[in-house]
């Protein structure tokens, strides 16, 4: 291998072992050569070489750390972490998927046992040399693209429809859309599961909105549905953060009793009574955590796919009992 990438030995070792300051070029050319022979690093030597260290250590990249979602997921991960004597290295990658992908370098850089992804990232080609020198990696929230590895996640879109389902138990045929930007996985998945329960309900969805990226945008977006001729008498909104600018345009509005159910459970949404379809982020993080250590033990079983269920929980909003919050007109 050393010779047909033109390298020394002792390089090779170093490429394989993700050792820094190594060029790009070098460090394609071995890796061109890892691909090609289909090398993988002695499991047993690898075993005896963490053996001789204190503990080991992984890498979570989510969002966010600072979103009450993701911070419920990072307990979860480091309390099975720090139960196996595992030092936990969290970072963010603010949705962007640039910074996503210099993160991820300086995590295999540090030689981490393991990463747990939240990716912005589309693509996922550039982490399979790093899957190919022994880094286990397992995707968290958003599945992968194209790539070999465990990942677990909510059942976004099937969510969405339980939505969509108890407006409609309620009478309501007129439902709109509020919603982050479908270019994320998690939003994409929830618009998807909206429209294919208007269509299934013989309805046609209309006045979807997908740019609003925080709670002013979301206000803007909904006090312009809200004054329509026509304004929806329902909403389905999919983050959070949009709660707030959601439930003040409602409040503000000609049809303060307009009904809303928000994806995901907040404790904003918790005092303002709205009715949620509820994931929970503290087994998706433990599940996540459980399947990468299982590969850290030698788990050579297929990709595994875990999908976890959603929970509405009604707290009077999407039931006709308006949102509890009060006019802030003048």
């Amino acid at each position: 291998m050393a010779s047909a990438a033109s390298v020394s030995v002792k390089t090779v070792s170093r490429v394989v072992h993700n050792y820094p300051f190594i060029s790009d070029d070098v460090r394609g050319r071995v890796q061109a050569e890892i691909r090609r022979l289909g090398f993988r690093p002695n499991g047993h030597a690898v075993g005896l070489r963490r053996a001789d260290r204190a503990a080991g250590g992984i890498g979570v990249l989510t969002a966010d750390v600072a979103d009450p979602f993701y911070a419920g997921m990072l307990s979860a991960i480091e309390q099975v972490s720090t139960a196996r004597s595992f030092t936990t290295l969290v970072a963010s990658s603010g949705e962007d998927p640039a910074r996503e992908r210099a993160l991820l370098s300086t995590f295999v850089e540090r030689r981490l046992d393991g990463l747990i992804v939240v990716s912005a990232d589309r693509a996922h080609d550039h982490l399979r040399p790093d899957l190919d020198v022994g880094t286990r990696i397992v995707f968290a929230d958003r599945p992968p693209r194209r790539l070999p590895v465990d990942y677990v996640l909510a059942a976004h879109a099937e969510g969405a429809r339980q939505a969509v389902a108890h407006l409609l138990a309620q009478g309501h045929t007129s439902i709109a859309h509020v919603g982050h930007s479908p270019a994320v996985h998690t939003a994409r998945e929830r618009l998807r599961g909206f429209r294919a329960a208007l269509t299934d309900a013989g309805l046609t969805p209309r006045a979807v909105r997908t740019d609003a990226t925080d709670a002013e945008a979301a206000y803007r977006a909904t006090a312009e549905l809200l004054s329509l001729d026509d304004a929806p008498t329902a909403l389905f909104t999919d983050n959070p953060p949009l709660v707030a600018g959601v439930a003040r345009a409602i409040a503000e509005s000609r049809a303060p009793r307009t009904a809303l159910v928000a994806f995901d459970d907040s404790e904003l949404a918790r005092v303002l009574g709205v009715t949620v379809v509820a994931q929970d982020p503290r087994e998706l993080g433990k599940r996540a955590a459980e399947l990468l250590f299982a590969r850290l033990d030698g788990a050579r079983s297929r990709p595994r796919r875990v999908v976890l269920p959603t929970t509405l929980v009604p707290r009077g909003s999407g039931e006709g009992h308006g949102v509890a919050l009060r006019s802030t007109r003048r």
